[in-house]
C-alpha cells in the first residue's frame, strides 16, 4: 500500500505543474497546450510500443478501444474543459473544483462497489473525507475571496466557465474510478505498455484537433502561423509537460491503480491541488498564507486517517478472501471476474 501512495503523490507532484504551463506560453490560448500536451505525450509513446511489443500482444481489441476512450474523456477533454474553466472563470474557481473530486472519487466508488469487498462502511470512511473536505476549504480561502469576486465581475461569462469547471469534475471523477477499474481486472497487463497504448490511440484525435483549432484562422488567437508566436518555446512546453505530466506522471498513476482501490487512489489527486498552490506560489514569489498552511496540514491529517481506514479494510477481507479476488476491487465478485477474463480471450 505504501508504494502505491507514493506512486499517487508522484503523480500529483507531476501533475501540478500543468498549472504553470500556460503561464510559461502567455501567448498561446490554454486549449492549445492542453492540446499540445497529449500531441507530445502521443510521440513520446510511439517507441514504447516497439519496447514493449511483447507486452501489447497480450491487449484485445476491447483493451485497445477502453485505451482510447478513457484518455479522450478522462484526460483531453478533462484538461480542456478545466483550461476553458481557468479563461472564463479564473484559476482560484478551477482549484476550487479539483479540491472536491478526491473526496466525490472516493464517495462514487463507494456507491458503485456498495455490497462487495471493495465497499467501506460509511461511518469509517466519511469522518477522513470530511476532515479531507475541510482541510481543502481552509487551504482555499484566499481562492474563495477571488472566486466570489469574479463572480461579482465576470457576468454570464463567469457563469459559462462554472459549467465547464462542473464538466472537469464528471471527467475526471469518472477516468478516475473506470481507469482504475480496468487496471484492477487486468493485473498481468503492464502498466507502462498500458501508458504507451493509451498516448497513441489518442495522438490522432489530439493532432487533429490541434490543427483545426490552431490553423492560421486565427480560432485559437494564434496569430498568423500555425506554431504561433514563439514557436521553440511551445515546443519546450509541450514536450516537457508530456513527458513528465502525461508519461512519467501516467506511468505513476496507472501503476498506482493497480495496487490501490479506487476509492483510496483517486483520493490522491489532492497532491495534485496541493503541488500546484505550492508550484504557484513559487512561481510568484510569494509565501503560503497562514490558512494555505493550516488548511494543509488539516488535509494531510484527513489523508493519513484515510489510508488507515483502507488498510484496517484490507486487512480485514485478507482473513476471509482470495488473494485475487481483494486485488480485482473492481469486480463485485470472483464469479465475476472469471466471466470478465472469458470474454477478453
Amino acid at each position: 500500500m505504501l508504494l502505491g501512495v507514493l506512486l499517487g503523490v508522484a503523480a500529483g507532484a507531476l501533475w501540478g505543474l500543468i498549472y504553470i504551463a500556460p503561464l510559461a506560453v502567455p501567448e498561446y490560448n490554454p486549449v492549445l497546450v492542453a492540446l499540445s500536451r497529449f500531441i507530445a505525450f502521443g510521440v513520446i509513446s510511439l517507441p514504447f510500443l516497439w519496447v514493449f511489443r511483447r507486452e501489447l500482444k497480450a491487449f484485445t481489441r476491447a483493451d485497445i478501444w477502453e485505451s482510447f476512450k478513457l484518455p479522450l474523456l478522462g484526460n483531453v477533454l478533462f484538461y480542456c474543459l478545466l483550461t476553458i474553466c481557468i479563461r472564463l472563470a479564473g484559476a482560484p474557481l478551477a482549484g476550487m473544483f479539483m479540491a472536491v473530486i478526491p473526496v466525490l472519487v472516493a464517495i462514487a466508488s463507494n456507491i458503485r462497489y456498495a455490497g462487495s469487498k471493495s465497499a467501506v462502511a460509511w461511518s469509517k470512511i466519511l469522518p477522513p473525507l470530511a476532515v479531507i473536505f475541510f482541510g481543502l476549504i481552509v487551504a482555499n480561502l484566499t481562492e474563495f475571496e477571488r472566486a466570489a469576486a469574479a463572480s461579482a465581475e465576470g457576468g454570464m461569462q463567469y457563469w459559462i466557465g462554472v459549467g465547464f469547471g462542473l464538466a472537469a469534475v464528471v471527467s475526471w471523477t469518472w477516468f478516475s474510478i473506470m481507469n482504475a477499474e480496468w487496471l484492477l481486472n487486468h493485473p498481468k497487463h503492464n502498466a507502462a505498455a498500458w501508458t504507451a497504448l493509451q498516448g497513441v490511440t489518442v495522438l490522432p484525435f489530439a493532432a487533429c484537433l490541434f490543427g483545426i483549432l490552431a490553423w492560421p484562422a486565427g480560432l485559437m488567437d494564434t496569430g498568423i502561423t500555425l506554431m504561433g508566436a514563439a514557436p521553440m518555446k511551445f515546443l519546450a512546453v509541450a514536450l516537457g509537460i508530456g513527458l513528465l505530466c502525461s508519461w512519467v506522471a501516467m506511468i505513476c498513476w496507472n501503476k498506482m491503480s493497480q495496487i490501490l482501490p479506487a476509492a483510496l487512489g483517486g483520493q490522491l489527486i489532492v497532491f495534485e491541488s496541493v503541488f500546484a498552490v505550492i508550484y504557484a506560489l513559487m512561481w510568484r514569489g510569494e509565501m503560503p498564507t497562514l490558512s494555505m498552511t493550516i488548511g494543509f496540514v488539516i488535509l494531510m491529517g484527513g489523508v493519513l486517517g484515510s489510508l488507515r481506514v483502507f488498510q484496517k479494510h484490507t486487512e480485514s477481507s485478507t482473513d476471509d478472501t482470495p488473494e485475487h479476488t481483494l486485488r480485482t476491487a473492481g469486480v463485485a465478485n470472483h464469479a465475476e471476474l472469471q466471466a470478465e477474463g472469458t470474454h477478453d480471450n
